[in-house]
């Protein structure tokens, strides 16, 4: 039945419409040619129409027909080149802006990352430093007031003690002292020894040692007396004891030292240390650092302090093992200091490698005499004026043979008249020296009937030039004087008494 205001299809319309969509047919057949415009065209020649024939030919009728079973799937778009690549570059476009949103989202995130990250890292550097510098703290010492801040890029002064001894004992042989002077730009140190027996005059007027000092007014009192010992500014000001020598020699894996001379004072500790190259452990180094009974004396005990001292320091700074700054921080806890663990290790990075740094090492010249309470020592003022003048200067302070501190007294030999006409003094004098070390050959009187108003001290061989500063410095009184062929003697040294020395107990 017919649809009413509906016609059907004409056997024309249906031909029509079958060529149409002959070309997206499915099947058994052969495409005839057809002319299109364009890869993506659709327009077809009106006299070139394709057709499909196929092998079944029902099917062929079908098709004529206008019936369809598939559609091709590769069917054209029937849009031109132009839009074509307009459309494909549009939406390449499109892509890029989201695969450059999605790039700049991972670069932010990234950066946020980074910065989360540095973050973390400079706090916990902060925290490291802080820890470290908590340790390093002076503490309840007030050696902060007496201490005077170096001038940019100068050379400074560094006080440094060690408690060698228990503090209850009050021992002046137990206690270290030595000022460095840092010269970071000329890479040279210069270690300066100070006796703890050396007499001081508190502000009150009271004269005592050096440590007691120390120990009545406290830190500040033992850096200002050096600094006027040595007329030279103190800037910083560090302090440790026996164990914590200890722990820093356990924390670095032993210190090497190359001994000149041969260590065995049963006073210093258990341990000999014989002379030559070797590695010392905790006990050992206290050990070094507490021996003085050396020939030399103080010069020995010196020399092996600052050898020991850079030794330590190169150890810790060579990066062998722990880190520096993890070696700081391990050993804060043994040392305080004003000097804070960025500025020391600063200082590690300006002076490594500490082997090759120039480094000096000398003692305040004088002797250890005989007191009212006891030993004290005597500093010699003209030889310490002009060891620190080398110091200040950054030169070589006085070497060992230079220095009347260093000399061996015990093979120094001395004969001794009395010029002054005062009864047994040449007795006197004779008994002071040998009591000191020296080798007194005879004592008597002069033979040219002069009073001599002044002690004269004198030396032939230029060799003994020292050896008679050395004397002079002993007694506290005379001259040097360079005899030539003026006087006779067959010792290394004559003394002529002069009106100017007063005996002990005169």
């Amino acid at each position: 039945m017919a649809l009413h205001g509906k016609k059907g299809f004409s056997a024309s319309q249906t031909k029509r419409t079958s060529r149409r969509v002959s070309d997206s047919m499915i099947g058994s057949h052969v495409a005839r040619p057809s002319v299109s415009r364009g890869r993506h065209g659709a327009d077809r020649s009106s006299t070139g129409t394709s057709r499909v024939d196929f092998s079944d030919s029902h099917r062929s009728r079908r098709a004529t027909r206008g019936f369809v079973d598939q559609i091709d799937p590769q069917a054209t778009s029937g849009e031109s080149d132009a839009d074509f690549a307009r459309r494909a570059n549009r939406r390449g476009y499109a892509e890029q802006i989201q695969s450059n949103a999605r790039k700049k989202r991972v670069a932010t995130l990234a950066v946020i990352a980074v910065a989360v990250a540095a973050i973390a890292v400079a706090a916990g550097v902060a925290a490291f430093f802080a820890f470290s510098d908590s340790r390093l703290s002076l503490g309840d010492s007030n050696a902060q007031e007496a201490l005077t801040a170096p001038a940019d890029g100068e050379p400074y002064y560094v006080l440094c003690t060690a408690r060698l001894a228990p503090a209850a004992q009050n021992d002046p042989d137990g206690e270290a002292y030595m000022v460095v002077r840092i010269d970071e730009q000329a890479r040279t140190l210069t270690f300066v020894t100070v006796p703890a027996r050396i007499s001081v005059e508190l502000p009150d007027g009271q004269q005592c040692l050096l440590n007691e000092a120390r120990t009545q007014l406290g830190d500040a009192e033992l850096i200002r007396q050096v600094s006027e010992l040595l007329d030279v500014p103190i800037a910083h000001f560090a302090s440790t004891d026996a164990a914590g020598i200890a722990r820093m020699v356990e924390i670095v894996g032993g210190v090497p030292v190359n001994l000149e001379v041969e260590v065995d004072d049963p006073r210093a500790g258990i341990d000999v240390l014989a002379a030559g190259e070797q590695t010392l452990d905790g006990r050992q180094a206290v050990t070094l650092l507490r021996a003085s009974n050396f020939t030399e004396g103080l010069a020995t005990q010196a020399t092996n302090r600052a050898m020991f001292t850079v030794n330590l320091a190169g150890r810790a700074t060579s990066g062998e093992g722990l880190s520096f700054p993890t070696v700081v921080s391990d050993a804060a806890a043994t040392v305080s200091t004003d000097w804070t663990s960025g500025q020391i290790i600063a200082l590690g990075d300006a002076l490594r490698p500490l082997s090759e740094a120039t480094v000096y090492a000398c003692a305040v010249p004088g002797r250890l005499a005989d007191g009212e309470g006891g030993q004290t020592y005597r500093v010699d003022g003209d030889e310490l004026t002009a060891m620190m003048e080398a110091v200040r200067a950054g030169e070589s302070p006085q070497s060992a043979e230079g220095s009347a501190a260093n000399v061996n007294r015990e093979l120094i030999t001395v004969d001794v008249r009395n010029g002054a006409q005062v009864t047994g003094a040449a007795k006197r004098m004779g008994e002071l020296l040998e009591s000191v070390g020296y080798q007194v050959k005879s004592v008597g009187n002069t033979n040219d009937n002069t009073t001599y108003p002044e002690t004269l001290v004198i030396y032939k061989d230029p060799a003994f030039e020292i050896a008679a500063k050395a004397i002079v410095s002993d007694l506290a009184a005379g001259r040097v004087v360079n005899g030539g062929d003026f006087y006779t003697f067959d010792t290394d040294v004559l003394v002529i008494i002069g009106q100017d020395w007063i005996p002990a107990g005169s």
